[in-house]
């Protein structure tokens, strides 16, 4: 199993259209389960309407097991039956004090839970923000997928930051007190409050002794040499990863000045120039996202639920002229939509010629175009990176994190 978190610094950046489109396409590779722990708002439950049985509320309150609440489409919002490996489950139907800000330890019974899950892929939509209960189901070692927008530059700093808490959780785990890196670096107990000291210093945004975790490493070797705890701190960055997704792209100056630009910016000035930075890729803007969300149902499965309205005859005349030029080339490539390959090879193909489908098509590319190019890029990661670089194969709970690392030799 693979867990893939999907988060964002603010609300109103599409994050769940995004999670329960992505996680659709995902299904299509093989079984996917859907969590909403964006448990305040019903996120996921308001963006299908489906029947719900039970949810989150039974999960905590009524002893059910977490596979015992998941959810799955019907007939009328999947009448082609072309996505039966996904499942969701939802959150609550009204906000729960208990279950919208769960205490540690139902966040650790959950954790257990989702680890024992029966899928392939677990997709984990987090609330927007970050407090214990975001920062807790992301990975240690990368950020999951983040998802930001031009048209709110605030929700783009704020995922910049959720960078530097992510990583900043990986480094207090490396020196919590206890850990074996003391005796691997030959520092006594005392060492660890000095470390932990310095740490926090880079992390205060009010402390201007270092400016980054660039200048901390630069103050390190200045003073330590090539000393094992310096190469420490910059493997743990250097092996950071941070993926996001644009959402609602809409013209490429516009989004690289106003969202990718500040985000990379942020995270080089504040955190550090060495983390690897990784667009999955973007959806476009689109009205037709927003019909499908207005009646709930997703993109993907937009028209099949919806009649596409007739065509004009100059439509009509060009599509078949499209058609025709690419005929040849969609034979050498047709893949049934029922089965995917997923090996590395088969979606760094997929990933290649939907790029260049986008790319010659402009303004014509079809949403569904967007998310296949993000899902083969995911799979691609997921079949050809360390099991870390990109989401994980369980949650951790505080405790267990220190033990993976060394393990790991991460």
């Amino acid at each position: 199993m693979r867990i893939l978190t999907v988060s964002s610094g603010k609300g109103g950046v599409g994050k769940t259209s995004f999670a329960i489109n992505f996680a659709l396409n995902l299904s299509r590779h093989g079984s996917t389960i859907l969590i909403d722990l964006d448990t305040g708002t019903s996120s996921i439950r308001n963006s299908l309407d489906v029947p719900i049985t039970r949810d989150l509320y039974h999960f905590f309150r009524k002893g059910y097991s977490l596979e015992q609440c998941v959810a799955t489409l019907d007939k009328r919002i999947d009448p082609k039956n072309r996505f039966p490996k996904f499942g969701f489950i939802a959150g609550p139907k009204r906000m729960i004090e208990e279950i919208t800000n769960f205490d540690e330890r139902r966040r650790h019974y959950l954790i257990d839970s989702i680890n024992s899950l029966k899928a392939k892929y677990v997709v984990l939509d987090l609330k927007a923000g970050l407090d214990a209960n975001v920062l807790d189901f992301l990975p240690y070692s990368n950020t999951g997928i983040l998802i930001f927008t031009p048209h709110l530059p605030a929700a783009t700093m704020a995922a910049s930051d959720m960078v530097k808490a992510v990583l900043f959780k990986k480094l207090r785990n490396i020196f919590t007190a206890g850990s074996p890196v003391y005796a691997e670096i030959g520092a006594g107990p005392e060492f660890y409050y000095r470390i932990n000291e310095l740490i926090d210093k880079v992390e205060d945004v009010y402390d201007d002794e270092f400016e980054n975790l660039d200048a901390f490493l630069v103050w390190l070797y200045e003073r330590l040499g090539d000393h094992r705890l310096v190469q420490l701190i910059s493997n743990t960055v250097e092996y950071f990863r941070t993926y996001f997704v644009l959402n609602m792209f809409n013209e490429v100056k516009e989004s690289y000045d106003r969202a990718v630009k500040p985000f990379v910016t942020n995270i080089v000035q504040n955190v550090s120039s060495r983390i690897n930075i990784v667009n999955l890729g973007w959806i476009k803007k689109s009205k037709k996202i927003h019909e499908a969300n207005c009646n709930s149902v997703p993109v993907l499965l937009y028209d099949d639920v919806f009649r596409k309205r007739k065509k004009s005859a100059p439509e009509i005349e060009f599509d078949i002229m499209l058609k025709s030029l690419r005929r040849d080339k969609r034979k050498r490539r047709k893949i049934p939509s029922t089965y995917i390959r997923s090996d590395p090879t088969t979606q760094l193909k997929r990933q290649l010629d939907t790029l260049e489908d986008m790319h010659t098509q402009t303004n014509d590319v079809k949403i569904e175009q967007n998310f296949d190019y993000i899902t083969s890029r995911a799979l691609y990661l997921l079949q050809g990176r360390r099991i870390s670089d990109f989401g994980d194969s369980q949650l951790f709970k505080r405790g267990e994190i220190l033990d993976i690392l060394f393990k790991r030799g991460q």
